[in-house]
């Protein structure tokens, strides 16, 4: 059998969970940040090497305002108490998505996050915020649109994740 590589998971239906609970969609997305932490703390111990979380697609900014606001400082709650447990844990933390279109409270926080986990090896935790994979292709193509030999390679290696 081949050995995980890289596993990713879409946080979809936490605020239906919670919800579906009489507890509110936020109660939902408290609940999912748990869930995240289980499987970073289970990925560790089976060596898996990189994770991607979705956490909060470009369509997600059709969602009520308070409920975009709570989950950005869902985030920023969460590094601000669990960094150095981040950090104690070997866990390096990427960004992927377009986080200039996001509030500078969020950016300056996770730029932070990225600064002091850049060295960790022990897993790659990849958080997709404000990600889109249209976006993500464009982007990519915006940069290598005045190469003469576009390949597959050439692609790949221009997408948020090489």
């Amino acid at each position: 059998m081949n050995k995980l590589n890289h596993v990713a998971f879409i946080m979809d239906g936490n605020g239906r969970w919670g919800k579906k609970r009489n507890r509110g969609r936020n109660f939902g997305h408290l609940n999912g940040v748990q869930t995240v932490k289980k499987i970073v703390k289970s990925s560790i111990k089976l060596k898996i090497p990189i994770l991607t979380f979705y956490v909060f697609s470009t369509e997600n900014w059709k969602r009520p305002q308070s409920e975009i606001n709570f989950l950005f400082k869902l985030i920023i709650n969460y590094f601000n108490k669990e960094l150095n447990n981040v950090i104690s844990n070997g866990i390096k933390i990427n960004i992927i998505g377009k986080t200039n279109k996001l509030p500078l409270k969020i950016r300056s926080n996770l730029k932070k996050v990225i600064k002091l986990t850049k060295t960790n090896k022990k897993i790659i935790v990849n958080l997709a915020i404000n990600y889109g994979s249209k976006d993500e292709i464009v982007n990519a193509i915006e940069k290598i649109k005045r190469k003469k030999n576009i390949n597959v390679k050439l692609l790949s290696n221009n997408l948020y994740t090489f």
